[in-house]
């Protein structure tokens, strides 16, 4: 009996002996409460510099309110020697995340783990909740219970409370395939509920469900505490829980015919055209505004726009700008858009309107805004002013007098001129019947071209405006048969790249106000080949013509 007990002994001193000498120990402070009430966790380390537990195990069941550390050390006699020990205490302040038998983990701390411990979680006993709701409660509203997937949905939240309270209002909904905006951030009010009065505290948001099906929205919870304390009151344990909500998120409607799908409560847009006081030209840069605003929408949703090139100009469009705006009626966005347009050929410049298809959020049903057509008139720009112009009918008496007079000397000498020219051919087909002339070759003009000189000044100047108007001369000389220079660049691909750097830097130059930092280089390179080969060929068609002597005495 006596060997029994001993044997006994020894076998629950073994049981014991990890327990007490562990370096590792996890405590609760209660292991019963209700899903409002929060519990202490204490995790004691001895003998472990620096080592700290991980607590990724505990996020399943339990939210962490707060959490400290305290370094302490303990004293033992163990046979008479003083042995010192020291710990670190690594407090948490843990609340539930539902009901139910819930399991605080085994939590690893280094190379040991801690030992794992259940918690009951019970319901609030009614009489308690309704205790409470006399103190604070919950209100959540949405302005729908069917929406259309990325539409705006609103979601408001209010908190009544009728004494001094302390506490966390809850974070905004944490939604899977959701976008959450906060339009009205802690809105606070008094209101009298059943002749009694309570302050309250309102937030609202704006979600944009991104994935059709159903949507849930957790109850929202509050706990805190109640009075303002002091030396001879105590502060009370407070709660509060909504109800939650769940709605319906519908599919993009077969109906819809956009392209890209936008829901919105309301859509305008306007253009504003931003031209010359004077008649617009060619190379007359110009610039369409385009606002866009939509109420109940992300600026991430609003449509772009793509203008491609015409036969008359060439369009170039900016990165819109886009800004978000929130109310009491939610978000709303708004884009602008600027349109460079630099007319490249005279006539009557036509943008098509550009229709937006919508769904009204508000009346359940399609709509189109459209964004109006361009019709803009081009001229062809400064020509060589000619030596005699031609006035209009309402001209001064005096003037059209002068105008007979000059016409009747100009009428006499073409004639004068004309006899003489006969005259003169004559003589010449005489003597050369008696002497044979050498074949003459055709006259070619040596002097440099003026439209040449001007476009090669203000090219190696970087000036594109100077640059613009000396390409369109230059252009009248050696390309006599076109209207534009794109008519020109059909000729002449090489054209096709420098001259869109040229219109570039006008456009920047006229929208932006930018200095200008062109270089000409690239463009008087391909200018000079292109005139060296114009020049070329039309030396090639004259030697290749009929001399006069030849015309005239086809048998010599």
């Amino acid at each position: 009996m006596h060997i029994l007990l001993l044997t006994l002994t020894w076998l629950t001193l073994s049981l014991l002996s990890p327990w007490a000498a562990s370096a590792v120990t996890a405590t609760v402070d209660q292991n019963q409460i209700t899903e409002f009430d929060v519990i202490t966790l204490t995790i004691r380390v001895t003998d472990r510099n620096g080592v700290t537990p991980d607590l990724t195990g505990l996020e399943n069941d339990f939210a962490i309110i707060s959490q400290q550390t305290q370094q302490n050390s303990s004293i033992s006699i163990i046979n008479g020697q003083q042995q010192r020990r020291g710990y670190v205490d690594h407090i948490l302040t843990l609340r539930p995340n539902r009901q139910g038998n819930l399991v605080i983990p085994s939590l690893p701390v280094g190379t040991e783990r801690t030992q794992s411990i259940n918690v009951r979680v019970a319901p609030q006993s009614e009489a308690v909740t309704n205790q409470m709701q006399q103190i604070l409660f919950f209100e959540t509203l949405v302005d729908r219970t069917e929406l259309y997937v990325q539409s705006q949905l609103l979601y408001t939240v209010r908190l009544y409370y009728s004494d001094s309270i302390s506490g966390d209002f809850p974070a905004p909904p944490n939604l899977e395939n959701a976008v959450v905006e906060i339009i009205e951030d802690e809105k606070r009010f008094e209101t009298v509920v059943n002749n009694r009065r309570f302050y309250v505290l309102e937030k609202k948001y704006a979600i944009f469900p991104q994935q059709s099906g159903l949507l849930r929205l957790q109850p929202e919870t509050f706990v805190g505490t109640r009075g303002r304390g002091g030396l001879f009151s105590a502060r009370q344990r407070v709660n509060a829980v909504s109800k939650g909500h769940r709605l319906t998120v519908k599919p993009v409607p077969a109906t819809f015919q956009g392209d890209r799908w936008l829901p919105v409560k309301s859509l305008a847009i306007e253009a504003i055209v931003n031209r010359p006081n004077a008649p617009i030209v060619v190379g007359d840069p110009i610039n369409r505004v385009i606002t866009l605003r939509a109420e109940g929408t992300t600026s991430a949703l609003l449509p772009e726009f793509a203008f491609p090139d015409t036969a008359l100009a060439r369009l170039y469009v900016d990165q819109p700008t886009t800004s978000e705006f929130s109310s009491s009626n939610g978000l709303s966005a708004e884009s602008i858009l600027t349109v460079g347009i630099v007319p490249t050929a005279p006539g009557t410049l036509k943008l098509d309107p550009v229709n937006i298809y919508w769904w009204n959020t508000e009346t359940d049903q399609q709509e189109i805004t459209q964004l109006p057509p361009l019709t803009l008139a081009i001229g062809q720009g400064a020509t060589p002013t000619p030596l005699v112009s031609d006035q209009s009918s309402a001209s001064p008496p005096a003037v059209l007098a002068e105008i007979e007079t000059l016409r009747a000397q100009l009428i006499f000498a073409q004639w004068a001129a004309g006899a003489l020219l006969i005259a003169w051919l004559i003589t010449l087909a005489i003597g050369l019947r008696r002497v044979r002339k050498p074949r003459l070759g055709s006259i070619e003009t040596t002097t440099p071209s003026l439209e040449f000189g001007v476009l090669k000044q203000s090219l190696k100047r970087g000036d594109p405006r100077a640059a613009f108007d000396a390409l369109q001369n230059w252009r009248r000389h050696y390309f006599p048969d076109t209207t534009s220079m794109a008519a020109v660049i059909d000729l002449e691909p090489g054209l096709e790249a420098p001259f869109q750097n040229l219109e570039r830097a006008l456009y920047a130059a006229s929208h932006h106000g930018e200095a200008s930092t062109w270089s000409g280089a690239q463009l008087l390179a391909t200018v000079e080949k292109i005139t060296a080969q114009r020049k070329h060929e039309s030396k090639k068609q004259n030697t290749s013509k009929p001399t006069l002597s030849a015309q005239l005495n086809p048998g010599l």
